[in-house]
């Protein structure tokens, strides 16, 4: 410990990615600033229910100290199974589907865990280091050093800028400002549902202990996530870490209702002008004629919980010389939520280049370590890329056959 360097690292964007990264180094010692554009944790609830499966939880356990994991753990999902359910319309089994990097489940896993609950979590010991309302809007590099440029027209200078920021990253278009997402014309509709008493008993069952897929010979599919902590939030933190103050979270549904380019769910104006109101509406409409719970928990959704994601994805770029900023999530390999993997890659992300970081041990050393992960990276990150294509490809052909049976 002692022969190790003193980085001062810098990270845009307070995600789950992010956040991972922040909590090892910060227990490596190194120092470290987080700049988060929205003005506190809890004005993003976007995202709701996580697929958290192996490698995701391998990536937690590395980078938060234990007592911290012990609370993720404990505000998971009773979950096991890796196996994703898809089902017609009506509820009938079609087939299911390994998730995942190689669909090996234990119960630690593969879960469900609140997005919001987790940043909460990992937010914990770091409210020094993590600056709300503050967005990177871009960067300046020197040989030795790194400023970071922000929206409110100060600086911040270090010797290392991780973009944590998400699809549009600023950092990326700075960095590598020939790459770009591309639009795959697949938009999604996210809403989530409490869970009732009334509704729980009338929800199918393989709702509850995995992700299900219902396909939908209209052009359309939905994906439904249950979550159900093991215990009250509350309760668990004062149990597991007393310091740590988690907002109650109800039990919900999360669904998601998408289509293929060219479809219903595909009107890009459509969705740039409906409010959230329309938007409850259309996804009610949709699902008219589902199994008759689907429907009802759908209906029984609240408008304000309800909004549009357009998915965007990226091709793999070639590699790029490393220096003091590099990349990780969202911000380099985007990818269809088909998958579930796109969270978890982002931790993987950030578990990786908290490795080599903190093996550092001199100055001159920084940029091989970057060089080093971002060549590792490549080859998982956009290996996820194409596995969410592929998950996407498949639920595009269980509706294509979905409408050909329809029309027998």
């Amino acid at each position: 410990m002692g022969d190790r360097v003193t980085l001062r690292v810098l990270i845009a964007g307070a995600g789950v990615g992010g956040l991972a990264l922040a909590q090892a180094l910060r227990q490596a010692g190194l120092a470290v600033t987080v700049f988060e554009r929205t003005p506190t944790v809890r004005a993003d609830r976007r995202g709701y229910r996580i697929n958290i499966n192996r490698v995701g939880g391998d990536a937690l356990a590395a980078c938060l100290p234990k007592e911290l994991f012990r609370l993720y753990l404990a505000t998971s999902n009773d979950e096991a199974r890796a196996r994703v359910a898809v089902f017609d319309h009506r509820m009938h089994p079609l087939y299911a589907t390994d998730v995942g990097i190689d669909g090996t489940a234990t119960p630690r896993d593969h879960t469900g865990v609140n997005r919001l609950t987790l940043r909460q979590i990992m937010l914990a010991g770091l409210e020094r280091e993590v600056r709300f309302g503050q967005e990177v809007v871009g960067f300046e590099q020197t040989p030795d050093r790194v400023r970071v440029l922000l929206a409110d027209g100060s600086t911040a200078e270090g010797d290392l800028l991780v973009g944590a920021d998400g699809v549009g990253s600023a950092v990326r278009a700075g960095l590598l400002p020939d790459v770009r997402t591309r639009d795959t014309g697949v938009r999604c509709l996210w809403g989530r549902t409490t869970l009732s008493p009334a509704l729980r008993d009338r929800l199918p069952a393989p709702l509850f202990d995995r992700v299900a897929v219902t396909v939908a010979p209209q052009g359309h599919i939905g994906i439904w996530g249950a979550y159900r902590a093991r215990r009250p939030h509350a309760e668990t933190a004062a149990a597991v870490t007393p310091a740590v103050s988690l907002d109650p979270e109800p039990d919900y549904l999360m669904w998601v209702l998408s289509g293929e380019p060219g479809g219903p769910f595909a009107d890009e104006e459509q969705w740039r002008t409906a409010s959230q109101a329309e938007l409850h509406r259309h996804a009610a409409d949709a699902t008219a004629g589902w199994h008759p719970a689907l429907h009802r928990a759908v209906r029984e959704a609240v408008p304000e919980d309800c909004f549009v994601q357009n998915v965007r994805v990226a091709d793999q770029p070639p590699a790029w010389p490393a220096g003091r900023v590099t990349l990780l999530g969202d911000a380099i390999h985007p990818m269809s939520p088909a998958g579930g993997t796109g969270a978890n890659t982002a931790l993987r992300d950030a578990a990786a280049l908290a490795d080599k970081l903190t093996a550092v041990r001199h100055p001159a050393g920084l940029v091989s370590a970057v060089d080093a992960y971002e060549t590792e990276m490549r080859r998982y990150g956009f290996a996820a890329v194409a596995e969410s294509l592929h998950y996407g490809e498949r639920f595009a052909q269980a509706i294509r056959h979905a409408g050909k049976e329809t029309q027998r």
